[in-house]
C-alpha cells in the first residue's frame, strides 16, 4: 500500500507512454514546422498564406451563422476552462498530481516560448493589413506569429494524452486542431501562425512526454543495471 506521502504522486492507472523514440520524432516534426513557418514569415514568402487566410476567414453568411458560435468555445476563456477541467479530471482519474504538474509546466513553457517568438517575429495581425479580413472577436494583443493559443493547446494536450482514456485523448487532439482553425476563422492569425504555433507546441509536448517517461519508468542506477 502506498504511503500517505506518495499516494497522490504515482498514477494509479497505467500510463500509456508512446513507443521509444516517438517523442524525439514528434519534437523533430515540430521543429521543422516551426522553423519552416518562421523562415517563410521572415523572408516574406506569405502570398499563399494570405490566400489561405481569406479562404478560411471569409465564409458565406449561412456558414458563419453556425461557425461563429462554435468558434467562441475556443476563445481564451474557453481554452482556460477546458484545459483546467481536463487537468482536474485526469488528476482525479489517476489519483495523482503528476498529470496536473506536467500539464501546467507544458502550458507555462509553451506560453513563454511563444511570447519570445512573437517578440522576435513582430508580425502584424491579418486584420491589420488585409482590408477585407473579418474580425469576429475583440482586437487581439501582441503580434501574430506564432499563435500562442495553438502552442498552448497542442503542448498541453500532448502532455495529458498519456493519462487520458483513448476516446478522450482523441477528442483532446481534435480540440487542439479546432483551436488552430478558430484563430484563423476569428481573423486574428494566419495559417503560418497556426503551423508555427503547432510546431512549437509539438516540441514542448515531446519534452513533456520525455519527462513523464523518466518519472514513470526511471532509469535505474548504473550499479543496479550491471547486477546479474
Amino acid at each position: 500500500m502506498a504511503s500517505s506521502g506518495t499516494s497522490w504522486w504515482a498514477p494509479r492507472r497505467p500510463v500509456r507512454l508512446p513507443p521509444r523514440g516517438a517523442p524525439v520524432v514528434l519534437g523533430a516534426v515540430g521543429a521543422v514546422a516551426f522553423v519552416g513557418a518562421a523562415l517563410l514569415v521572415h523572408t516574406g514568402a506569405t502570398r499563399l498564406d494570405a490566400r489561405l487566410f481569406s479562404f478560411i476567414n471569409d465564409v458565406p453568411s449561412w456558414a458563419a451563422a453556425v461557425l461563429t458560435p462554435l468558434s467562441k468555445v475556443f476563445l481564451p476563456a474557453g481554452l482556460v476552462v477546458v484545459i483546467a477541467l481536463a487537468a482536474v479530471y485526469v488528476t482525479v482519474l489517476n489519483r495523482s498530481v503528476l498529470p496536473l504538474l506536467v500539464a501546467a509546466a507544458a502550458a507555462g513553457l509553451a506560453w513563454v516560448l511563444s511570447s519570445l517568438a512573437k517578440a522576435a517575429a513582430d508580425r502584424p495581425r491579418p486584420y491589420q493589413v488585409i482590408s477585407d479580413a473579418v474580425l469576429r472577436q475583440q482586437p487581439a494583443h501582441g503580434t501574430s506569429f506564432p499563435s500562442s493559443h495553438t502552442t498552448i493547446a497542442v503542448a498541453t494536450v500532448i502532455a495529458l494524452v498519456p493519462f487520458l482514456p483513448k476516446p478522450l485523448a482523441r477528442a483532446a487532439i481534435v480540440f487542439a486542431a479546432l483551436v488552430g482553425w478558430s484563430r484563423i476563422y476569428l481573423g486574428v492569425h494566419y495559417p503560418l501562425d497556426v503551423i508555427g504555433g503547432a510546431g512549437l507546441g509539438l516540441m514542448v509536448g515531446a519534452l513533456a512526454l520525455l519527462v513523464v517517461g523518466r518519472v514513470v519508468h526511471p532509469v535505474p542506477p548504473a550499479d543496479v543495471r550491471s547486477d546479474p
